[in-house]
């Protein structure tokens, strides 16, 4: 999301969804306040034991910064390595005070640098939500309006008039390579190597199965809502590489693992030339379902009684270590201090299948525009170029990761006009409080700016005014009792909704879900 400009996002990503009326119910219990989760996380993860002075926070609300230089800027180009995972609740990292799934090397990349607690992605579902972080726009702008169908879109996916940030890095000199999940289109056009990127191993569909669960050791946990077939990966499940997508398949390896693997790989050749910088895009499956997972890590996790959630939270730590492998070697190859390490999640998690955290501070999850479909786990390190520590409460994007990369790879010149992003290295260092974020697609908006939150819904006729701080689940309508703030930000709904082209595909499908007895709106 820009600030000038309202921003939006869109919807989802299983074949079935069509099927589900209802979001699986949430265990009730009681809210631990969101400020004091990010107190305890100052704490435990940074070991600070008040707000710094730079912005970053222990609380909610951002400091006033103190003056700084201009920009600390590193000597040579910045390596870049992203790393999305997909489906990540806000609450299973350990980053923010959460204990329930520990995620050691995640919170690596916060202790040399920042945590977000106020990130939000461009969609709360996967392909829009992709589409936006590699071009540093809303996805909606130029008719990606809506999720991709791997079965029923034919001919969907990133249009080819839309710069990646991988187009961008390529006159810079950098290689780059893209692991994992692609979900931006499966047609010749749309491959990953003609959209920038040298390399590529992985899968083009929205999921894929992670294992033969025939493979000695593997825990294979279906869900209640889950009907997800685990059987061999074929069509664009299945894992290719190369310029001519040839087949890559060992069914018999875990997925995770695998795209590992191949980034520590990438990491460790490209690194072989010290005069020319690289661009990893790492974009794991996990902890997205099916539920899978070495039995190892599921062993780990014997106090978790409910084993759905159990299998998700050792997915969770199965992907973790993939993260400190490539932490790991970064260090090793003497790189680590002038790389961009940037981990999010694509969306949020899907409360339907039951193995989303039970205690998460915020209002339902992915297809929708509450908190919990789009606010997400974000972290960001650059030891060369980025000196700010700790949390910062101020409101970031998925949009921003494009801008920052660039200004940091090409200082010399303005970033392209097209980009909406900010740079996260200024935000971190002058936290941008009142900054407005926009998303949305017919029939559904939202508009966030400050503390106050609007959710809207066209085809309802029904909008609700949130005050974040003080009610992070969005459970306490304000609007008639703040009516400036509700038509100011109704007013930049409306500014962005008439700005819209027409879809390039059609909506999938709208449906009223419950999540804590509350009704929503989820779009597909």
């Amino acid at each position: 999301m820009a600030a000038p400009s309202p921003h939006p996002p869109t919807p989802s990503c299983p074949p079935d969804i069509a099927s589900q009326e209802r979001v699986h119910p949430m265990v009730q219990r009681p809210r631990r306040p969101l400020a004091s989760l990010l107190l305890a996380a100052s704490a435990l993860t940074f070991g600070l034991g008040a707000p710094t002075t730079t912005g970053i926070t222990a609380t909610p609300q951002p400091t006033p910064a103190t003056p700084k230089p201009a920009r600390d800027v590193a000597a040579a180009r910045p390596n870049v390595v992203i790393i999305l995972v997909d489906d990540l609740d806000w609450a299973d990292v350990s980053t923010y005070g959460r204990r329930d799934a520990p995620t050691p090397n995640i919170d690596r990349i916060a202790q040399s640098g920042v945590a977000f607690s106020d990130a939000y992605v461009a969609a709360s579902v996967c392909a829009v939500s992709r589409a936006a972080l590699l071009t540093g726009r809303m996805p909606q702008r130029f008719g990606f309006t809506y999720n991709i169908n791997d079965e029923g879109d034919k001919g969907a996916g990133l249009p080819i008039d839309q710069k990646t940030l991988a187009d961008r890095l390529r006159p810079l000199g950098y290689r780059a390579a893209a692991f994992g999940k692609w979900h931006l289109g499966s047609d010749p056009q749309f491959y990953p190597t003609r959209r920038g990127f040298d390399e590529f191993f992985g899968f083009l569909a929205g999921e894929t199965n992670y294992v033969d669960p025939a493979t000695p050791g593997i825990v294979t946990t279906p869900t209640k809502e889950d009907k997800y077939e685990i059987g061999p990966r074929t069509g664009n499940h299945a894992m290719v590489e190369g310029p001519d997508a040839r087949p890559a398949d060992d069914f018999s390896r875990y997925l995770t693992n695998q795209i590992t693997d191949r980034a520590v790989d990438f990491i460790t050749r490209a690194t072989a030339d010290k005069n020319s910088p690289f661009f990893a895009y790492v974009a794991y499956n996990a902890p997205h379902w099916p539920l899978q997972v070495p039995q190892s890590y599921y062993d780990r996790f014997a106090h978790i009684k409910d084993p759905v959630r159990r299998t998700y939270v050792a997915m969770i730590a199965a992907m973790d270590d993939g993260v400190g492998q490539i932490l790991d070697t970064l260090e090793k190859r003497g790189v680590r201090d002038n790389t961009m390490v940037l981990f999010l999640s694509d969306n949020g998690c899907p409360h339907r299948f039951g193995f989303c955290n039970p205690d998460h501070p915020f209002g339902a999850g992915k297809f929708t525009y509450l908190e919990g479909g789009v606010r997400v786990p974000f972290v960001f390190s650059w030891p060369a170029g980025l000196k700010t520590r700790g949390i910062s409460a101020s409101p970031v994007s998925s949009l921003d990761i494009a801008a920052t990369v660039l200004r940091a790879a090409d200082p010399a010149h303005a970033l392209p006009r097209e980009l909406e992003g900010h740079d996260l290295v200024t935000t971190a260092r002058k936290p941008q409080p009142d900054r407005l974020l926009v998303w949305g697609q017919e029939p559904v908006y939202a508009a966030r700016q400050g503390d106050k939150k609007v959710w809207l819904s066209r085809d309802w006729n029904q909008s609700h005014l949130y005050d974040l701080k003080a009610d992070p689940a969005e459970e306490q309508d304000l609007s008639a009792r703040d009516p400036k703030n509700d038509k100011r930000l109704k007013t930049a709904i409306e500014r962005y909704r008439t700005s819209l082209p027409a879809p390039l595909w059609k909506l999938h499908s709208t449906r009223k879900v419950t999540v804590n007895g509350r009704e929503t709106e989820m779009v597909y």
